[in-house]
C-alpha cells in the first residue's frame, strides 16, 4: 500500500512538472517551424503523402520525479560542467573557441551577480581519444562533481555517447558544436542546442546549388567518417526532390594526400558542380587536385570550409568556392560586436562562430538556473522551455527537438577572403 501511494505521488509530481514545463514553454510565443527541422516545403520528405504518423511534431517530455527536490544544505557555488575536445582530437582549435566563449560567459555571469547570489563554478574535464570515454566523463559530472548541467561538446560521437548517460543520470546537456542532426532525434529529453546542424546546411546548399546556380550534374566528394556520412545525407536527398540527384560521391579518409582515382572518376563523370564535405585542410588538398585534374565546376560546401586553412591549402582552387555558415564575423549585429570586442579583449584573439554558440549556450543555462534555483528538473523544464533567443550568434529559433534551426548565410571566396552574398529569398 505504500510503495502504491509513493507512485501515486510521483504521478503527480511528474504531471505537475509537466505542466509547469509546457507553461514555462508557452511563456515563449514563438511558434514552432511548420515543418520539422524547418524544412523547405519542397523539401520535406513524403510531401504529397499523408504518413500514418509522423515524429518529433512535440517536445519529448520528462514524467519523472525530481522537481520537488529542496536545494543541498550548504551550497557553496552553482556548478556548471564544461565537455571540452581533448587537446590532441581535430576538434582542438574549435574547442579552443568554445571554452573561450564559455569561461567569458562566466566571468560576466559572476561579475554581474547580486550580493545573495551564489557564483557560478566552471568545472572541464577533456575528453579522451578513446571510444566510450565521454560515458565516464558525464558519469562524473552527474555524481562525482554533482554539477546542476553540463556545457559541450564538438564531436558528434562523444555526443551521443554523452546524452545517453544524461538521460540516466538526469542531468541537461546544453550543446553548442555538435553538427550531426541525429543527435536531437534520440527522443532524450535532456539536451538543447544552440549550434545549427548539418541539416539546415543540406537544405541552403540544395537550393543553392538547384535553384540559384542552375547546377544538374552534381558530384559529392566527402570524408569518410561521421561527419561526412550524416552531414550529406540532407543534402542528397534535398537535390534530389529539386530533381537533380547526385551522379558520383567520392570519399577520402581524415588526412589523405592522394586523390588519383577518385579525382579521375568526378572528372569522368562531367559535373557541372562539386559539393565538397570534409575538414578544411583535408577539402583544401582535395579541391587542389580536382582543379589541378582539369575540372572547370564550381565548389560548394558546408561551414567548416569557412577557415582560412582552406583557402591556404586550396590556394587558387578555392577561388569562387560557395560556403554556407551560420555566422557572419564581419557583420555589424551590436551583440556580435559587443562579444567580439570583449573576447579579443579577454582573449587576444577575434571569436568565430564556435565561440559565439558556446557564449550564448552558456548565458541560456545561467538565466534557467537563476529563474529556477539549483534544481537539475526545474532547470531542464526552464532551458527546453526555450523557444528563441537572441545573442552574440544572432537569433536562435529552437524547434521541438531543442534543436535550433536558423538557416545559415551564403559566402563566397574571393580574392582569397570570405565574403557574404546577397541573401536571396528562399522557401524558409
Amino acid at each position: 500500500e505504500r510503495a502504491a501511494m509513493r507512485r501515486a505521488a510521483s504521478a503527480l509530481i511528474a504531471v505537475a512538472g509537466l505542466c509547469g514545463a509546457l507553461s514555462a514553454a508557452a511563456a515563449d510565443e514563438t511558434p514552432w517551424p511548420k515543418h520539422y527541422g524547418n524544412a523547405p516545403a519542397e523539401l520535406v520528405p513524403f510531401r504529397r503523402t499523408t504518413p500514418y504518423f509522423r515524429f518529433f511534431e512535440v517536445p519529448q517530455p520528462f514524467f519523472g520525479p525530481g522537481r520537488e527536490d529542496p536545494p543541498d544544505a550548504g551550497l557553496k557555488a552553482l556548478k556548471v560542467g564544461l565537455f571540452a575536445p581533448a587537446p590532441n582530437s581535430y576538434d582542438k582549435s574549435r574547442g579552443s573557441m568554445m571554452r573561450g566563449g564559455v569561461e567569458l560567459a562566466f566571468e560576466e555571469a559572476n561579475e554581474g551577480r547580486g550580493v545573495a547570489e551564489l557564483p557560478f563554478a566552471l568545472v572541464v574535464r577533456e575528453d579522451a581519444p578513446l571510444w566510450g570515454s565521454a560515458a565516464n566523463i558525464m558519469a562524473s559530472f552527474a555524481f562525482d562533481d554533482d554539477v546542476l548541467a553540463v556545457i559541450g561538446t564538438i564531436d558528434s560521437n562523444a555526443t551521443h555517447v554523452a546524452l545517453r548517460v544524461g538521460l540516466k543520470a538526469e542531468i541537461l546537456m546544453v550543446n553548442t558544436g555538435s553538427s550531426d542532426p541525429t543527435v536531437t532525434e534520440t527522443n532524450v529529453p535532456w539536451i538543447l542546442r544552440t549550434w545549427p546542424d548539418d541539416r539546415q546546411h543540406g537544405y541552403r546548399l540544395a537550393e543553392v546549388v538547384v535553384r540559384e546556380r542552375g547546377c544538374k550534374r552534381i558530384v559529392v566528394f566527402r570524408v569518410n567518417d561521421r561527419y561526412g556520412r550524416t552531414g550529406i545525407k540532407i543534402f542528397t536527398d534535398s537535390v534530389r526532390r529539386l530533381g537533380a540527384p547526385v551522379v558520383q560521391e567520392m570519399r577520402f579518409l581524415p588526412g589523405d594526400r592522394s586523390f588519383a582515382t577518385q579525382v579521375e572518376r568526378i572528372r569522368s563523370a562531367g559535373p557541372d558542380a562539386v559539393v565538397f564535405w570534409g575538414e578544411p585542410g583535408d577539402v583544401g588538398r582535395a579541391a587542389a587536385a580536382v582543379r589541378a585534374a582539369g575540372v572547370t565546376a564550381p565548389f560548394f560546401g558546408p561551414d567548416r570550409l569557412l577557415d582560412p586553412e582552406f583557402v591556404r591549402v586550396a590556394g587558387p582552387a578555392a577561388e569562387g568556392t560557395t560556403i554556407t555558415a551560420p555566422l557572419d564575423a564581419a557583420g555589424n549585429d551590436p551583440e556580435w560586436k559587443s562579444f567580439a570586442q570583449n573576447f579579443a579583449r579577454r582573449w587576444g584573439k577575434a571569436p568565430d562562430a564556435f565561440a559565439a554558440y558556446a557564449y550564448d549556450g552558456a548565458r541560456i543555462l545561467f538565466a534557467a538556473i537563476r529563474r529556477t534555483g539549483p534544481n537539475r528538473f526545474l532547470i531542464r523544464d526552464a532551458v527546453m522551455g526555450t523557444r528563441s533567443w537572441s545573442g552574440a550568434a544572432g537569433a536562435l529559433v529552437f524547434d521541438q527537438t531543442g534543436n535550433n534551426v536558423v538557416a545559415p548565410k551564403v559566402f563566397r571566396v574571393r580574392a582569397g577572403a570570405f565574403v557574404l552574398e546577397p541573401q536571396k529569398v528562399t522557401t524558409w
